[in-house]
């Protein structure tokens, strides 16, 4: 039996209206969904809230058990928000608006629905679709409906499903071991030097200004994003200081012409880098090496320390503690704006063990780094093996049944 290719339409319907005989009062518990409920990386609902049925159900997106819930709002929507609903309360639930709800008619699965929305390919497509303006773009119903999926027999689909959410599932697991590894680096500060809220074996603590060399910060290269070019030095922006680590593969790239008019602002090797503004204030990390030449925009902050008298890798993970975290928290909602200056940086104290302690931590920061670089190389062979089982899903490459070369052609 060839497999069918048919439009979204004939398979799910698209934002189904809640059943007027769904028989709950309105003081009745219903599952409630926020968006950020809804976990990107592994496709499922965490932490539902509870709420009453006259509370939500005007103004909320209501779904049902075995609906796929599918974000359509920027960024969201890139990011692979969506999953399926189950164990909802009465099997009602209701949530953001800016989900689309999807549900399965007979002889289709909801996993067959969930991994369609999910692939790369599609949300490439849904946002080439987006309607509105710059950050309130949305896929709009009609993109939806014209889609065309591929639809084999049922018995078909559970054989696929099962291997994709075996595929998946191992993706899940490696992540979850990647945050397990990081979580060694903390456990490993705290016990060579004691949780910085209680400073139990008493350092005193010395401001980052008394540390450094320099504290500033960069700026946006005159011409802005039409300035990048695909080779060239490093610009770091916030987006590439995550948490004791630098995401330089993802980095843009300047002419060495502006870098060498942004003279002042050059990273260097054993550089502390600290976001200062924006909702990713307060990561930070430090640079062990650079494969070329780099510099920092204006929400980036660039701490040089005297290495007479700190390491690098010790204020990072000292800072992304948080008890430090808090610090920089506090100080941020005093100021005028969701940013710090460089003098507030500089006013940032921390607990000073002697240097040789700093220096045997980062030492053993050495092997922590090797374990995890083995989980991120796992996930990232988990990721592949997971996309590249989706793409042959839906081109067809895992069937046991015969399909036309068009056929194999839509997805």
């Amino acid at each position: 039996m060839n497999w069918q290719v048919k439009a979204l339409t004939e398979v799910c319907e698209i934002n189904p209206r809640l059943s007027r005989d769904h028989g709950l009062a309105d003081d009745a518990l219903v599952s409630f969904v926020p968006m950020a409920a809804v976990d990107e990386v592994s496709g499922v609902i965490r932490d539902k809230q509870e709420r009453q049925l006259g509370q939500v159900k005007r103004g909320y997106t209501a779904f049902c058990d075995d609906d796929v819930l599918f974000a359509k709002i920027t960024p969201c929507m890139e990011n692979g928000k969506a999953a399926i609903a189950s164990d909802l309360l009465g099997g009602v639930g209701f949530g953001s608006t800016e989900f689309h709800v999807l549900r399965p008619k007979p002889g289709v699965l909801p996993e067959w629905i969930y991994y369609f929305v999910r692939r790369e390919p599609f949300r490439h497509e849904a946002k080439r679709n987006f309607t509105g303006t710059a950050g309130q773009q949305r896929v709009p119903t009609t993109f939806l409906a014209s889609c065309r999926i591929p639809v084999p027999p049922i018995d078909e689909q559970r054989r696929i499903v099962d291997l994709l959410s075996r595929a998946e599932g191992i993706v899940r697991l490696r992540h979850e071991a990647q945050a397990k590894a990081a979580e060694i680096i903390p456990a490993l500060f705290i016990d060579m030097f004691g949780d910085p809220a209680t400073n139990p074996k008493s350092w005193d603590h010395v401001a980052i200004g008394q540390l450094s060399s320099l504290v500033t910060s960069g700026s946006t290269p005159r011409g802005g994003a039409e300035v990048y070019v695909s080779e060239g030095p490093y610009f770091i922006r916030s987006q590439n200081v995550l948490m004791n680590k630098l995401a330089l593969p993802d980095a843009a790239r300047i002419p060495q012409t502006i870098h060498e008019e942004m003279s002042r602002t050059k990273v260097m090797t054993g550089d502390v880098l600290l976001n200062i503004t924006g909702a990713s204030i307060g990561r930070v990390a430090w640079v062990e090496a650079l494969s070329a030449e780099a510099n920092v925009n204006q929400h980036v902050c660039i701490i040089r320390l005297n290495p007479a008298l700190a390491v690098p890798a010790f204020l990072s993970v000292c800072l992304s503690l948080p008890f430090h975290q808090a610090m920089i928290n506090k100080v941020q909602a005093g100021a005028s704006r969701q940013a710090l200056n460089h003098q507030q940086v500089r006013n940032l104290k921390v607990a000073l063990p002697p240097l040789s302690s700093q220096r045997l931590f980062s030492d053993r920061l050495a092997s922590v780094a090797s374990i995890l670089a083995q989980q991120a190389d796992a996930l990232a062979s988990a990721e592949a093996t997971f996309r590249a089982l989706l793409f042959r899903a839906f081109s067809g490459d895992l069937s046991t049944t015969p399909r036309v070369a068009e056929e194999a052609a839509v997805a």
